[in-house]
C-alpha cells in the first residue's frame, strides 16, 4: 500500500539534496492532507443523501494528479541515489499505485466507482483514500521533519510503525476489492486485460506482505 520512503542516502546529504526533499515531502505532505481533508468533508453530505458516489466524481482528479502522480518522483529519486530506498521495490510499490488509480479508476471509474448510484467501488474508494492518505501524512510528515532537522515526535514515531497494523489490511482489502470489480468491465472491453487483472489478483496481496516485509527490515538495517 504504501510507497517507498524517502529517507536520504547519507546521514548528510549535501544542503541541495536535503532542501529538494525537504520541499518534496513537505509538498506531499500537504497535498495529501488536503485531499484526505476535502474527502472527509464529503463524508457528512454522503450519508446523509445516500450520494457515495459523488465523492468519487468530487476527488479523483486532484488524487489521480495532485497525489499519487507525485510519487513517480520517488523511482527517480532512487535511481539518482537521493534516498536510500532500493530501485526495484521503490518500482514495484508505486507501480501498484499507478496500476489502481490509471488502470482501474481512471480507465473504469464510471462503472465501478463513481456511477448513477452508491455501490460497492464507491466504499472501496474510501478505504483506498483514507488508507493511503493518513500513511503518507504520516509518513512524509516524518521525513519532512527529520529533514527540517528537528527531531521527529515520539507519538509520530510510533504512528509510522504502527497503523499499519490496521491501514494496511483496510488498503490491500478495498484495492483488490477495485480490481476484482474492473473484471467485468475489462473483459467487455479485451479478454486478455481480464485475464491479466486475475493475475494480478492471484499476486497482488502475496506481493504486497512481501513488499512490507522488505519496508521494515530495511528500516531496521537503517535504524543499526
Amino acid at each position: 500500500m504504501a510507497t517507498k520512503q524517502q529517507q536520504p542516502r547519507s546521514s548528510s546529504p549535501s544542503g541541495l539534496t536535503r532542501g529538494y526533499l525537504f520541499l518534496y515531502n513537505t509538498t506531499n505532505l500537504l497535498t495529501w492532507a488536503t485531499c484526505v481533508i476535502y474527502t472527509a468533508s464529503l463524508i457528512p453530505a454522503a450519508i446523509r443523501n445516500d450520494k457515495f458516489n459523488t465523492i468519487f466524481q468530487q476527488t479523483a482528479n486532484p488524487l489521480l494528479i495532485g497525489t499519487q502522480s507525485l510519487a513517480i518522483l520517488e523511482v527517480v529519486h532512487s535511481i539518482l541515489g537521493l534516498v536510500r530506498a532500493p530501485f526495484l521495490t521503490t518500482a514495484m510499490q508505486v507501480a501498484s499505485r499507478l496500476l489502481l488509480v490509471w488502470g482501474i479508476m481512471a480507465v473504469f471509474g464510471g462503472d465501478i466507482v463513481g456511477a448513477e448510484e452508491t455501490q460497492i467501488g464507491d466504499y472501496a474508494y474510501l478505504g483506498c483514500v483514507g488508507a493511503w492518505g493518513i500513511t503518507e501524512i504520516i509518513r512524509y510528515g516524518f521525513f519532512a521533519i527529520t529533514l527540517s532537522g528537528n527531531q521527529v515526535p515520539a507519538w509520530w514515531t510510533w504512528l509510522r510503525y504502527n497503523t499499519f497494523y490496521v491501514l494496511y489490511p483496510v488498503g490491500i482489502s478495498s484495492e483488490c476489492a477495485l480490481v476484482y470489480l474492473a473484471l467485468g468491465p475489462a473483459g467487455e472491453i479485451e479478454p486478455l486485460l481480464k485475464w491479466f487483472l486475475i493475475a494480478v489478483l492471484a499476486i497482488y496481496v502475496p506481493g504486497k506482505l512481501f513488499l512490507l516485509y522488505l519496508d521494515h527490515h530495511l528500516d531496521l538495517r537503517m535504524s543499526n
